[in-house]
């Protein structure tokens, strides 16, 4: 018995060594961190011929693009596409229950068999009344009546025709279409519910070519190259001068050639103006409505750009030293990369001269928290 005692005990120290050495390991390694998006301030360096490069934050939309909606009210019965699903022009993605629409088809065709049925005898009054009044037997008042009778009888006729074709109609708008090839970008109703007549079922994009907006502020629309125009198409004339190019985050080494569509000349609250630019499809990378994009657009097609020596100047808290070395954050597609700069002399209004063999002008460089960064980090601007 005591043997056995012994050989129990024993078993309940390894476990507990055991559940003591997993607990250690659990709290030795614990789950790493999400990756925090710092946001930074930033400024764009002026100087050398990439001065005239900007760089602007779009956002992907098809080129065809419908909020579709019911123009009727009712209750789904039947969605037959999903998110993300290709449809062709026609195709039928939902139906609204049809059994109020064909009760009210046989209201009104119930209606218009007994208009047409007072019609026809008001129609019979008027003859023999008519006959009575060419042999003089009743008066002309008499005779009036009875016309009148007829043309209100035929009047409600008409209506009721118009009833019944309003209710078949409104049958026929229980059905919702596609009007165009495209792909289903978001469905904003679950079936079996109840929906009103213009509340958007599916917004619906054409992908077989793809649009990007971003937005211009008012000091790049002053300084940008382009004479005098007198309309749409002289300002696409002189843009198509300009190099635009468009990049994703997720593929940095790739660029994909913008042509300007249209340009705003209506400002936005934000003193910005908005300009929407042609991307052909991409059939070897899925680019989505939604997407951010990061457009660049050279302006020195167009212009002679300066003799420059690479100089710029900063302010004094973008700069970090390491181990001697300087360096500044340079900031691209939501990410920021250490670029080493030579750093020279402070001037009168605070900002320090620099240069770099990789900076060059239109560059945009981190100006605050600095400190906070690393390698690759992900960042956002700061609104401030």
């Amino acid at each position: 018995m005591k043997h056995f005692i012994k050989i129990v005990i024993g078993i309940l120290i390894i476990a507990g060594i055991c559940y003591g050495l997993s607990t250690f390991r659990e709290q030795a390694a614990p789950e790493p961190e999400p990756e925090i998006v710092r946001p930074v301030r930033t400024i764009r360096l002026q100087g050398g011929r990439d001065s005239f490069t900007r760089r602007y934050f779009g956002t992907v939309q098809g080129s065809k693009r419908a909020d579709l909606s019911f123009r009727v009210s009712g209750t789904l019965n039947k969605i037959n596409a999903e998110k993300g699903a290709s449809v062709k022009r026609g195709t039928l993605l939902a139906t609204l229950d049809p059994r109020d629409f064909n009760t009210r088809i046989s209201q009104a065709q119930s209606a218009l068999s007994q208009a047409q049925a007072q019609y026809e005898n008001a129609q019979a009054d008027f003859r023999r009344y008519e006959n009575l009044y060419r042999q003089k037997v009743i008066a002309r008042a008499q005779y009036d009546t009875y016309k009148t009778q007829v043309d209100v009888a035929k009047s409600a006729v008409s209506s009721a025709q118009a009833n019944l074709k309003s209710a078949r109609d409104a049958l026929k708008d229980t059905e919702l279409r596609a009007p165009f090839d495209g792909i289903i970008a978001d469905r904003k109703a679950e079936n079996f519910q109840d929906v009103t007549a213009k509340q958007t079922i599916f917004s619906l994009q054409d992908l077989s070519a793809l649009e990007i907006v971003f937005n211009i502020p008012d000091n790049d629309v002053l300084i940008a190259p382009v004479p005098e125009v007198r309309g749409l198409v002289d300002l696409r004339r002189h843009t198509e001068a300009f190099t635009i190019n468009a990049r994703f985050e997720a593929v940095p080494d790739k660029v994909f050639p913008l042509t300007v569509k249209e340009i705003a000349t209506q400002a936005t609250a934000a003193n910005t103006y908005p300009v929407t630019a042609v991307m052909p499809a991409q059939p070897s990378i899925r680019i989505l409505p939604g997407m951010a994009a990061t457009v660049e657009v050279d302006f020195a097609e167009q212009t002679e750009a300066p003799n420059d020596d690479s100089k710029f100047y900063v302010p004094v808290t973008a700069i970090r030293n390491e181990a001697g070395s300087n360096y500044v954050w340079r900031y691209a597609v939501g990410r920021v990369s250490r670029v080493p700069v030579n750093v020279g002399q402070m001037r009168n209004d605070g900002t320090v001269e620099i240069d770099g063999a990789t900076l060059g002008g239109g560059d945009v460089i981190v100006t605050a928290g600095v400190y906070f960064l690393h390698e690759g980090q992900r960042v956002r601007l700061s609104e401030d």
